[in-house]
């Protein structure tokens, strides 16, 4: 029994032949109808296979480094994103349009000035990013009871490596001794000691007074300049370590300012960026090397009580670190000179601005020691304490002008007001 064929299926089998035709020669070189109907027909897909295949292999190559930029991108719009998550949370940040600078340049110029304008614009709760480092400033009392309370705060981490910028002390030195010679400093000058220093503060002060002579005129900053600077040295330090050269008394005034000015700089920048700062640290220095064998052996005239220094001394010998003796000295100096200075200053200027206190306090003066005249005064513990209006001129003085700071370092994030730092 025959099966009966389909129509054209002598044409299909020309087709399919001419089909393989096709792919062995890959030309196409058929003639008449068949073939130009085949070339016609069989090359539009043969051309989007060779394009697909081109796309692929240039995206192949290209994927490598497509990949990693696609994934910095992303990591990057990731980070803004947690940073915009966790600033709703936390203080407002006051930053600037150079990344590590930030605010630095605002800050440094006028420092007071620019947190008390911060203060005001974002509350009492904010943040500035300066010089590559965040500071949040805390200034409302139940904040600061917090933050001072807190035990994810450090004082020590805080200040350590300002202290090795400003004076070279390595961070584990620093990190051994610093409550050791805390303890030890308080002991010396805390509140019921004091009075060990009001006998030779007074003869000193009345020294460098006739130094100055009776009559003349000088600037009121220079006045408290030259009556505390080798006040402070001789009795922390040791009688007569300040010079007494004009030349050298000069030059004394010059780095130790120059110093003092730059300090808050040189805590954060490089010496070789403070080339005038870094001279005057490295005279200082200088100075407190050569004097710190002189220091040791010298005894008190009186009592033979060690200075503070002498203490400091002993400590470091007894911790064998006795070569950063000239270090610690410069940080004792700094530490006593860089606040008494202008709390003085102020307190003479806020008295002498406002003429009733002034007279108040002369005739408070007056009826405890006697009148003015040729006699040196002797000032007691117990003399001071009928002078209460001195001692209210000075704490007032210190609220409205103390450039101080206290500073901690988080260590995990604390919670003042509702914020988180």
């Amino acid at each position: 029994m025959m099966q009966k064929l389909p129509k054209n299926w002598g044409g299909e089998k020309r087709l399919q032949l001419g089909r393989q035709t096709s792919c062995k020669r890959n030309s196409g070189k058929l003639g008449g109808r068949e073939g130009a109907l085949f070339r016609g027909k069989e090359q539009e897909p043969q051309q989007q296979d060779f394009s697909l295949l081109c796309f692929r292999k240039v995206l192949g190559k290209n994927m490598e480094f497509i990949s990693p930029t696609v994934v910095i991108i992303l990591g990057c719009v990731a980070l803004l994103l947690f940073l915009q998550w966790k600033n709703l949370r936390g203080p407002p940040c006051i930053g600037g349009w150079i990344p590590w600078i930030g605010a630095g340049f605002e800050f440094g110029k006028t420092p007071l000035e620019f947190i008390e304008k911060a203060r005001t614009k974002y509350g009492p709760i904010f943040t500035i990013v300066a010089l590559g480092t965040r500071m949040t400033f805390v200034t409302e009392e139940e904040g600061i009871n917090v933050f001072l309370n807190s035990k994810e705060v450090n004082f020590e981490l805080a200040v350590q490596n300002p202290v090795y910028r400003t004076a070279s002390i390595p961070k584990n030195i620093f990190l051994k001794l610093h409550e050791k010679l805390y303890i030890m400093v308080k002991g010396k000058m805390g509140t019921f000691n004091l009075y060990r220093f009001t006998g030779q503060l007074t003869e000193e002060l009345h020294e460098q007074l006739e130094n100055l002579g009776p009559h003349g005129t000088m600037d009121l900053n220079n006045l408290v300049r030259h009556l505390l600077y080798p006040v402070t040295v001789n009795v922390l330090f040791k009688k007569g370590l300040f010079p007494t050269n004009e030349r050298k008394i000069r030059e004394f005034h010059q780095h130790f300012q120059a110093y003092d000015e730059g300090f808050e700089y040189g805590s954060q920048l490089p010496e070789c960026l403070l080339r005038n700062w870094s001279k005057s640290k490295k005279w200082l220095l200088a100075l407190f090397e050569k004097n710190i064998p002189d220091i040791k052996t010298c005894k008190s005239a009186k009592d033979n009580s060690p200075t503070v220094m002498q203490a400091l001394l002993d400590l470091l010998e007894m911790e064998a670190n006795e070569q950063k003796s000239p270090n610690y000295g410069l940080l004792l100096l700094w530490a006593s000179l860089s606040n008494a200075v202008p709390v003085a200053f102020w307190t003479f200027a806020f008295v002498l601005s406002h003429p009733n206190i002034h007279r108040t306090i002369m005739e408070g003066i007056s009826s405890v020691f006697g009148t003015a005249g040729k006699d040196k005064i002797k000032v007691c513990e117990d003399d001071l304490k009928k002078l209460p209006l001195i001692k209210w001129c000075i704490l007032e003085t210190i609220r409205l002008r103390a450039p101080g700071v206290i500073t901690r370092k988080v260590l995990k994030p604390v919670k003042i007001l509702l914020l988180l730092e």
